[in-house]
């Protein structure tokens, strides 16, 4: 497998973890039996957001550090 489809493979699959992750998150908020993602999604502020962004940039500089060294 050649380096760039071995990285293309790893983000595809980073970004479908994170997505399920955060999709998991926003709907788990079942309160009254009704989980709505998009009430969960617009109960976050944007401190929220700024620290998901920070949190997903700190991942790809770890991803491309791990890469460096192999």
């Amino acid at each position: 497998m050649s380096h760039r489809m071995r990285s293309l493979l790893i983000g595809v699959t980073a970004g479908a973890i994170l997505g399920a992750a955060f999709a998991w998150v926003a709907s788990d908020n079942d309160q009254d039996g009704e989980a709505d993602a998009v009430t969960a999604i617009k109960q976050l502020g944007p401190m929220d957001y700024f620290s998901l962004g920070i949190a997903i940039l700190t991942l790809a500089r770890q991803f491309g550090g791990m890469l460096k060294k192999a």
